[in-house]
């Protein structure tokens, strides 16, 4: 069976120095068969995120990807079902990429540093360091089918579940309140819906310069709903 691209990344590993192929074939070039199995589903991912980006999703085929990777089809049908998996496994590295970079900087941040700042400071950043995974989360990988639009409902959640914690920070009634979660799931919105934009006029690039608005606006709505 195929497995599917909701499969975790492997975590990447320092390349050996390269090494002679040993009689039972365990390694060559340094890597053993999972390490060149993960690295060949890392390159296959990053191609189709590049892919994507450039082409658009409905206009990259399978031999795009294959070819942007540099390896075969069957190594991409090792990995993937077909192009709409692709764009899965793709969504999800992109996706996950954004959450993990916004809790990491929430974990660094001091008892004096404003959190609202911090994570829209480290969403807009990581937007802005990768166009072609900005595209993806903003505008590729909307509608491509069921299984990827699940996956954005649940990461919507996580990081609307995120804006709630910090809100919980400075008035933990009002995060708890029944309208807590639609009112996050709006905050996220205001966010996500600033950076569609500024990516559809390409203007991506001018989003830090946006994010002290966004910290206001942020912190004005959450601030206007307290509990009750």
């Amino acid at each position: 069976m195929v497995a599917h691209a909701l499969t975790p990344d492997p975590v990447a590993q320092p390349l050996a120095e390269p090494v002679a192929l040993t009689r039972s074939g365990r390694r060559y070039r340094g890597l053993s068969a999972e390490e060149r199995r993960a690295d060949q589903r890392r390159r296959l991912v990053r191609a189709a995120i590049e892919e994507f980006a450039a082409r658009g999703y409905h206009h990259t085929s399978v031999e795009d990807i294959v070819r942007s990777a540099r390896t075969s089809r069957t190594a991409f049908y090792a990995f993937f079902d077909n192009r709409e998996d692709a764009m899965y496994g793709a969504l999800q590295t992109c996706l996950r990429l954004l959450l993990d970079t916004m809790r990491r900087a929430l974990d660094r941040a001091t008892c004096d540093d404003n959190l609202t700042e911090i994570a829209v400071r480290a969403y807009v950043n990581c937007l802005v360091a990768d166009a072609a995974a900005a595209r993806i989360i903003l505008l590729e990988g909307v509608g491509t089918s069921p299984e990827v639009n699940a996956l954005r409902s649940r990461i919507r959640r996580e990081l609307a579940d995120l804006i709630r914690d910090l809100w919980a920070g400075s008035d933990a009634e009002a995060a708890c309140s029944p309208q807590a979660a639609a009112i996050s799931v709006g905050v996220f919105g205001i966010l996500f819906e600033s950076m569609v934009h500024l990516a559809e006029t390409n203007r991506l690039g001018e989003a830090p310069a946006h994010v002290p608005a966004l910290v206001t606006a942020i912190d004005r709505v959450l601030a206007s709903h307290p509990a009750g």
